[in-house]
């Protein structure tokens, strides 16, 4: 044994893991974030879901197919999947980690994204993982990018580089909280620019953030990747909005 699985070790004891939902000690080994209950009260994404933005078709036993605005207007990226519905449990730890710095919560979140099994994302094609990168201001009031953080687990775990100096967020936009497809689709237009495209050329990218509510920044995310040649653009994400 090494030192680094003898301070892990220790570090379980001391520090066990914590239920995210309710804070319960989780049995060590378990390769688990929330405890039985809570684990009842969380949606992972599963089922009939858009072959596109991944939208999924409560009413729809077939999958496969797309979505009436995938169809109407295709997005930039190839595919956007998520691991989480974005409410009850999920929703609250995303929050702490955000807006609270609980950064534990947020290396939970992160090592469970890394370890999930997007059934139909084949990590070996693609050569870059990027987060959706913040402006500088908002990177100075939060004083950290939570989209890094989840896209260098993303990386790690599946040995691609990672890279948050290539795409720019250049313009502060308004929250965009209440926003509806369009407002959010107009208030992000031309937030982003590429620092160096003769390194993204030809790259497969995995672009990564935290929710996914209409996708109107990943897809602004992935035009302005495809504008600099880019092969294609994947969007993952911890969470995100689905109908009802």
């Amino acid at each position: 044994m090494n030192l680094a699985e003898i301070l892990h070790d220790i570090s379980s004891v001391i520090f066990p893991s914590q239920c995210l939902g309710c804070a319960e000690i989780l049995n060590a080994g378990e390769n688990r974030i929330f405890c039985p209950a809570c684990q009842a009260k969380v949606n992972v994404i599963s089922g009939a879901i858009c072959s596109v933005c991944g939208i999924n078709f409560p009413d729809s036993p077939s999958p496969g197919h797309l979505c009436g605005d995938c169809l109407e207007n295709k997005p930039f990226f190839s595919c956007a999947r998520a691991v989480f519905s974005y409410d009850s449990f999920i929703l609250e730890a995303i929050h702490r980690f955000k807006y609270h710095r609980d950064f534990a919560a947020g290396e939970t979140l992160a090592s469970f994204m890394a370890d999930f099994a997007f059934p139909d994302v084949n990590f070996s094609e693609y050569t870059m993982v990027m987060p959706v990168p913040l402006h500088i201001k908002k990177l100075r009031q939060r004083g950290f990018n939570q989209s890094l953080i989840l896209a260098k687990a993303v990386g790690k775990k599946h040995k691609i580089p990672v890279d948050f100096s290539l795409l720019k967020r250049i313009r502060f936009t308004e929250s965009q909280t209440g926003m509806n497809k369009d407002e959010r689709r107009k208030n992000i237009r031309g937030a982003f620019e590429i620092t160096a495209g003769e390194k993204i050329a030809g790259q497969n990218i995995i672009l990564v953030d935290d929710v996914f509510t209409t996708g109107a920044t990943a897809n602004e995310c992935a035009k302005t990747l495809l504008k600099a040649k880019a092969e294609k653009v994947a969007v993952l994400t911890l969470a995100r909005v689905l109908k009802n």
